[in-house]
């Protein structure tokens, strides 16, 4: 019987944890260059982001059809040696970028700012200069950054050197308010208990997934000249992913609303979309098929549209986009329009 209790007591032990462990992911932390997750890009972004869009840079440029297509444009060689003399390695050095809006979307740029995760040496990315032209860090709560674009004084572009795997880029005055969520001094995005919430949602190990907070009085206004659209007016926020698996590309978007009929109206609206598209696309077989991988369902929270396309769906579509386009350019003969 006492030998048995151990067995008892590990067997309980392994239950307990099979049955909380499904409930716990990782926890969200400051990005480190190498381990960083996609969700911990958004512990770098203000409490009151409105919108941002987070690329996994490392999985998408080794991706194999990403690299097949990087061969064939030998045209971005060019910048790729730019890069390089900064002494990094666009395909080893950087694993995460993401492009934020801090403050309400209809603000103005100052309110943009971008991040971006990698391995990199501080004094490589600052220009040498001449000796009387020599770059000047600035240093705000003891963190360096480099006014980069100056117009009558007022540095318009900041680079700024958070740590030794994270940069920020953008107007002064949202660098700064970057740094003081980076050191803790205010909130970052997930301590807001209703975007957790809602970033619970999104696929945040997808190569890239984004956030937009809509602003009601902007969609509200170009809505109102088509009644039919008014639906569209109630939308709070869309959320989207894309990724790349087993050689199958795959697409989602989601629109958040309070009201559940709400959320079916809008399906009613793009389901109408796309039976259009289905009947204007009935002698196109490659844009048919498009149309009807395109999945469209509701539930209490949000309205999904979700579609994944094989390597050669896609391939087809932009052999048929790029046959129609060269069609469109070519010039007609005298005396006959375009078909």
């Amino acid at each position: 019987m006492k030998k048995s209790k151990p067995i008892i007591f590990f067997c309980l032990l392994l239950s307990l944890t099979a049955w909380f462990l499904p409930g716990c992911g990782p926890q969200a932390r400051k990005p480190v260059a190498g381990s960083a997750l996609g969700q911990d890009m958004l512990t770098l972004l203000p409490a009151d982001t409105s919108a941002f869009f987070v690329l996994d840079w490392h999985k998408l440029i080794n991706l194999k059809p990403i690299e097949t297509w990087l061969e064939q444009k030998k045209e971005l060689e060019t910048y790729q040696k730019k890069i390089e003399a900064f002494q990094l390695d666009f395909k080893k050095d950087i694993y995460y970028l993401a492009l934020a809006v801090v403050g309400e979307v209809n603000k103005p740029a100052e309110a943009v700012v971008a991040l971006a995760n990698l391995k990199y040496e501080k004094d490589k990315l600052i220009p040498a200069g001449s000796d009387s032209q020599k770059p000047e860090l600035e240093t705000y709560n003891g963190i360096s950054y480099l006014p980069m674009i100056e117009v009558e004084g007022k540095a318009m572009v900041c680079l700024a050197f958070l740590d030794s795997s994270n940069l920020a880029i953008g107007s002064e005055a949202a660098v700064k308010k970057t740094i003081d969520v980076y050191q803790g001094k205010t909130a970052h995005f997930l301590s807001n208990k209703n975007s957790k919430t809602l970033v619970k949602d999104l696929n945040t190990r997808a190569i890239t997934f984004g956030w937009l907070t809509v602003p009601a009085d902007l969609v509200q206004s170009k809505l109102s000249q088509n009644p039919s659209l008014h639906p569209l007016s109630k939308v709070k926020y869309i959320s989207s992913f894309s990724d790349y698996k087993n050689s199958t590309y795959l697409n989602e978007i989601k629109l958040y609303a309070e009201d559940k009929d709400n959320l079916k109206s809008i399906a009613d609206i793009l389901t109408g979309f796309k039976s259009l598209g289905l009947g204007l696309g009935a002698q196109t077989p490659e844009l048919k098929e498009v149309l009807e991988a395109i999945e469209i369902t509701t539930t209490e929270k949000y309205l999904k549209v979700f579609i994944s396309l094989k390597e050669e769906q896609l391939q087809a579509i932009t052999k048929l986009i790029k046959e129609k386009s060269q069609k469109s350019s070519s010039p007609q003969p005298a005396g006959k329009s375009q078909a």
